[in-house]
């Protein structure tokens, strides 16, 4: 019977020696291992894959830690920074929090997409024709702006992946990324914004429209609100808007500087050529290029143009004083 005694407390001792093992730090290094954990994947697979990567010193045990706590079913998918220097509890609190690695993702007031699928790609490390793709993909575009909020007019999300700092996992996908994108778009273009849009006769499409020409024109911010107001005279009036940068837009591109040969591009997005508005978005437009738009200065301007490198306009109430404003600056 003592030897039987003597044997099971042996017995107990080596496993509590092996739980304490296994359940310790598997190494003193603090360089952390990059994990990606998938949607859906079993316990099974993300403890063989930590215990190949030094991270749990036995996947047996960390799925049955898992189990035991009932938290097999409560690990967040994402990309994780897993030490190798903590004991297993660390390491699964790690994971049933949620503790990714976020990258941050800065896209800049008047992109356009093609510019802002560059922007995602190379902080996502993915590749940008991917991010047109799903930025074109008409069901997409259904889903996000047609079906769900009623906007009319647009064909692919230009003008509504709103200018912001987004901080996601490395892992996030191009479709993804579009919805989180749009997503904050109608966080800022909420219900009060929708009613002033109907205020003014126009829709969500028309006021994003005219929102982002101003953003592209705007570089000093305290003209936004004028610049807008002129381009409402000028749309009250039935008058081309005569904006440079869509015309820049129509030719694939920003150019330094617009000639008149420019002036004459064949296409739906030339307001030289076209009266109103073009038939969407040529940028993405910031928060306070929508608000100058739904709530611009109330200005007698019909005509502007730059005046110097800063970007600061000149206004104008008829074409005879405009011209001549533009004959003292050159002389």
């Amino acid at each position: 019977m003592r030897l039987l005694l003597a044997v099971l407390v042996a017995l107990a001792l080596v496993a509590l020696g092996w739980l304490w093992w296994a359940s310790s730090a598997p190494s003193e290094a603090a360089e952390p291992v990059r994990v990606v954990v998938e949607r859906g994947v079993s316990t099974r697979e993300l403890g063989r894959r930590l215990e190949e990567r030094g991270v749990v010193r036995s996947a047996l045990l960390f799925e049955a830690w898992l189990r035991a706590r009932g938290d097999a079913g409560r690990i967040h998918a994402g990309t994780y920074a897993l030490p190798r220097d903590r004991a297993l509890p660390t390491v699964v609190e790690m994971l049933v929090e949620g503790e990714t690695v976020l990258l941050a993702v800065t896209v800049p007031e008047g992109y356009r997409l093609e510019q802002t699928a560059s922007a995602v790609a190379r902080r996502l490390g993915a590749d940008s024709a991917a991010f047109v793709a799903a930025a074109t993909d008409p069901f997409l575009v259904d889903s996000l702006l047609h079906d769900s909020l009623g906007v009319e007019g647009a064909v692919t999300l230009e003008g509504y992946l709103y200018p912001e700092t987004y901080r996601v996992d490395p892992s996030t996908g191009p479709r993804e990324m579009a919805r989180l994108m749009v997503g904050q778009f109608w966080q800022v273009f909420g219900p009060s914004w929708r009613t002033r849009a109907d205020s003014l006769g126009r829709s969500v499409h028309e006021i994003v429209t005219l929102a982002s020409i101003v953003e592209e024109e705007a570089k000093v911010p305290a003209e936004r609100p004028v610049i807008a107001g002129v381009f409402w005279n000028r749309l009250e009036r039935g008058m081309p808007l005569e904006a440079d940068p869509t015309v820049q837009y129509a030719l694939g591109g920003h150019r330094t500087r617009v000639l008149y040969r420019d002036l004459e591009v064949d296409s739906p997005y030339n307001t030289y050529r076209n009266p109103g508005l073009p038939p969407g978005p040529i940028a993405s437009p910031g928060r306070f290029s929508m608000e100058a738009t739904l709530w611009p200065d109330s200005v007698p301007y019909l005509y502007f143009f730059a005046t110097g490198e800063d970007g600061a306009h000149t206004f104008s109430e008829t074409f005879a004083e405009h011209n001549r404003k533009r004959r003292e600056l050159n002389r």
